[in-house]
């Protein structure tokens, strides 16, 4: 029987521990594998993890007081006696056959450093496999690996969920940096040690599960957190789209020395696209502040933020000269605009990103919003539209829930067809893409922005007006975790009984120029039922609500309707 040292540590509170344990040991049971285990555990969560494991024979426990994945993970290989290590995280369902792949890879040749799999929760693209997809579409993940990757493949680095290694290797390398405050770049820069030493790196066709893969982490600050200790070692910005530094990294030889590595993570950084963050603001500098802030924590690094306000006071003003050391951010105070429109006037010639990401004055952008984004639209060029779920918070700031509709998702991210997006947002008239704050899309893929939306007749449905002039276009992206977060308040423009039944009315005119231009609606049986359902919506929700609005919108909204 062979074997193995496994360094197991648990990094979502012992949540998952019990199915990682259970499933590696049915792993090496079935593939004749004598595991000598470890599980390392934070002092907080040491007891619990314990408690949970007491029915498991033949482990090990050792409590770090860290949630540095690179500090458990050494602790653990210090308890180890075999010549091979996988170090594992938590939620990591491993099975025989990944298992086999792995052993067989590393004992191929000497020169291989580490090995490596894919896995359906990870920080980077280059190990995901979105296996909800695969299997929706019929497929299994091991014939769609066995199609698309052919054995074992040089991987660019390797990361840290399910990581084997030679105990020599890894001593003589230096294990893992205990830099890093919790999970996230340790791997990166175990990898990159790794190649310097002229070690390959290989990833197997081999997949496993992760226990928690559909759970919402709302905040995933691994980008924030690891990006500043990257970037002084290896000059490494991980703030921008893995696919512009991975492809210029892979292109170099390491063994040439640190000084390529730095010159061209600077290259990378240089051809990173720049991104305008617009924000409208009116009044209300104690959500604006928080807005701005988060713009300003954004991971992607090529930012610059603009800032309009027509507010009646000088509040915001006044808060704004605590930024003016930011060379990131302009502020303009629009005194002149009178309406909305006006006030977002100034961003058609201030703004010179290649994309464009509005952000409203209560809304929260999440911290790498933008840089996962903007890397997809990288990686599939006909996309024009990016989107995510919505959180909703309350005025206060507390989450209160995901918004509950939106097209089935599979997976970290879905790429749709443009038409049939756009489809069915006509014909539910239900904006699921988003608020402003949720979407970013390319400067030169959209004509008509918010200060055409007057002339164009839409006021209250600006925003869908144009998604679907997006939608046009391309195809749609969406992420399944929210990467923004839109404030539910009662001092909303869309909470006013006018704004609310006008929508509706500017509904039924995006309908009729759809139908009339013979896009998304493209039969009469469809433009028929999309108008039935929306006079459904307006009887049951609109109506009762009515006399709430001005006597000009009440006339307005009837006339309008007679005539439907």
């Amino acid at each position: 029987m062979n074997r193995l040292s496994i360094v197991l540590a648990t990094t979502d509170g012992g949540t998952y521990v019990e199915q990682t344990v259970r499933a590696l040991c049915r792993a090496c049971a079935d593939g004749d594998i004598d595991p000598e285990l470890v599980v390392v555990a934070s002092a907080e969560e040491y007891s619990s993890v314990q408690h949970t494991l007491a029915g498991v024979e033949g482990i090990a426990f050792r409590s770090v007081d860290t949630h540095s994945l690179g500090r458990l993970y050494n602790a653990g290989a210090g308890e180890m006696q075999e010549g091979r290590i996988l170090f594992l995280r938590e939620g990591v369902l491993l099975h025989t056959q990944g298992l086999r792949l792995m052993l067989n890879a590393l004992a191929h040749e000497p020169q291989v450093g580490a090995v490596g799999a894919f896995s359906d929760r990870t920080t980077y693209e280059w190990q995901y496999l979105n296996a909800t997809h695969i299997e929706a579409a019929g497929d299994t993940t091991e014939a769609y690996l066995h199609d698309h990757v052919e054995g074992a493949a040089e991987g660019f680095a390797l990361e840290n969920f399910a990581l084997l290694m030679r105990r020599e290797t890894f001593v003589q390398t230096g294990g893992f940096s205990e830099e890093f405050p919790a999970a996230g770049g340790e791997d990166i820069d175990l990898s990159f040690r790794l190649k310097f030493a002229g070690y390959r790196l290989l990833r197997v066709p081999g997949y496993f599960h992760h226990a928690g893969a559909e759970v919402c982490d709302l905040c995933d600050l691994t980008r924030t957190l690891a990006r500043p200790i990257l970037l002084a070692r290896w000059g490494l910005d991980i703030g921008i789209p893995e696919t512009i530094w991975r492809d210029a990294l892979a292109a170099i030889d390491f063994r040439q020395g640190e000084s390529l590595v730095r010159a061209t993570c600077r290259s990378a950084l240089l051809t990173t696209p720049l991104v305008s963050i617009m924000i409208p603001t009116y009044n209300r500098p104690e959500y604006f502040r928080e807005t701005l802030e988060s713009a300003r924590a954004q991971t992607y690094p090529n930012i610059e933020i603009i800032v309009c306000d027509n507010g009646t006071d000088d509040r915001t003003e006044e808060l704004m000269r605590n930024y003016r050391d930011d060379l990131r951010i302009r502020y303009v105070r629009n005194r002149a605009a009178k309406t909305k429109e006006e006030n977002f006037m100034p961003f058609e010639r201030l703004a010179r990103g290649e994309y464009l990401q509005w952000c409203m004055d209560d809304d929260i952008l999440l911290p790498d919003k933008l840089t996962l984004m903007a890397d997809t639209f990288l990686q599939y060029p006909k996309v024009t539209l990016v989107t995510s779920r919505r959180g909703i918070i309350d005025e206060n700031g507390d989450f209160l829930k995901q918004w509950d509709v939106a097209p089935p998702l599979s997976g970290v991210m879905n790429v749709l067809d443009g038409q049939t997006v756009g489809w069915h947002l006509l014909m539910l008239t239900n904006n699921f893409i988003g608020e402003p704050s949720a979407v970013l899309f390319r400067r030169s893929d959209l004509m008509h922005h918010y200060w055409n939306a007057e002339s164009r007749g839409y006021r209250a449905i600006s925003d869908c007006a144009m998604w679907l002039e997006l939608l046009e276009r391309g195809d749609f992206a969406m992420f399944s975790r929210p990467l923004s977060l839109y404030r539910n308040h009662l001092r909303q423009e869309a909470q006013q009984a006018d704004v609310f039944a006008n929508s509706f009315l500017e509904w039924f005119y995006l309908m009729a120029d759809y139908r009339c231009r013979g896009v998304f609606l493209t039969t009469e049986e469809d433009y028929q039922k999309a108008v039935a359902g929306l006079k459904k919506i307006c009887r049951e929700h609109v109506a009762p609500m009515l006399h709430y609005a001005s006597p000009a919108m009440q006339e307005h909204y009837r006339s309008t309707m007679q005539k439907i």
